[in-house]
């Protein structure tokens, strides 16, 4: 390899995300110690979620806010926020529902501006500094809510937003490449207000559980130049006797993400892989 093509792959920054902070003490349990290796740099906090008392800063991770109107009960009021959610006063818990409701223009933005502002704001008074924002099943990223989130975190003083367009990797044909798919498709036509950025592409949307490893990720980003990549992740680490799922957030696939994502995060030589290829491992508190 030319020097020049060198010195482009060492240009690469690469942002190792891990979702649903907040949400159980398994997920915290693993981020911490993925923390403590160096092969998680940020997470992104669930301000509703049962956890969320137990949450601290953590060394070497920016945190951001997990923007969250699919599952559990809203901070705001229900009157305030009728648009998102159902007849019992939880949000709607499953992904298709929320969208066919955005989808048909039913969402009101002004409740989602409200909540989302909300939970920005208890995140904060919970002593964590954001640094990014993104959104649960990445539903900021439907037609008319990205706006909405872009412009909730520049008033917070938030920089980063997760544009969920996954460009690199994976283009084997199913419901990953499906959701993969329209993720882009909305992204494509989203475009952060004055004062915020995303990263150039994410990776980790359809290469999820079994499939996240860092030899996938290097194929995945095998050749990509001067790029911010946020890698998305849901490591967790189960205890017997740990309480269970809330009822009220709706059917979750993430426990079965758990295991094998921090088994990778773990046991994966994501050091060596970074080295390697010249890329830097960082957050999102570390870009400017």
């Amino acid at each position: 390899m030319n020097a020049v093509a060198c010195d482009k792959l060492k240009s690469l920054r690469v942002i190792v995300n891990a979702d649903d902070l907040g949400l159980h003490p398994a997920v915290r349990r693993a981020v911490e110690e993925c923390a403590a290796l160096g092969t998680v740099t940020s997470a992104s906090v669930m301000a509703n979620g049962p956890d969320l008392a137990a949450v601290r800063p953590i060394r070497g991770v920016s945190m951001g806010a997990h923007l969250n109107v699919l599952r559990g009960q809203p901070l705001s009021p229900i009157r305030e926020v009728r648009s998102l959610v159902g007849t019992d006063g939880l949000f709607l818990g499953s992904f298709a529902r929320f969208a066919a409701r955005a989808l048909r223009g039913a969402i009101q933005p002004n409740e989602l501006r409200l909540e989302w502002t909300r939970q920005i704001a208890k995140l904060q008074d919970h002593g964590l500094e954001l640094s990014h924002v993104d959104g649960e099943k990445h539903t900021h990223c439907l037609p008319g809510l990205f706006d909405v989130a872009c412009e909730v975190a520049r008033d917070a003083g938030i920089r980063w937003v997760r544009r969920s367009a996954e460009l690199h990797g994976n283009f084997a044909l199913g419901a990953p490449w499906l959701r993969r798919a329209l993720l882009r498709t909305w992204c494509d036509r989203a475009q952060p207000c004055a004062g915020v950025r995303c990263a150039d592409a994410v990776w980790g949307i359809a290469e999820q559980g079994a499939r996240f490893s860092s030899d996938a990720c290097v194929r995945a980003l095998h050749g990509v130049g001067d790029e911010i990549v946020e890698v998305v992740c849901h490591p967790g680490r189960a205890h017997r006797g740990d309480p269970a799922l809330p009822d009220g957030f709706g059917r979750m696939r993430v426990a079965a993400l758990w295991e094998p994502e921090l088994r990778s995060l773990l046991e994966d030589p994501w050091h060596e892989v970074a080295a390697m290829h010249g890329w830097t491992l960082t957050g999102f508190d570390r870009l400017d």
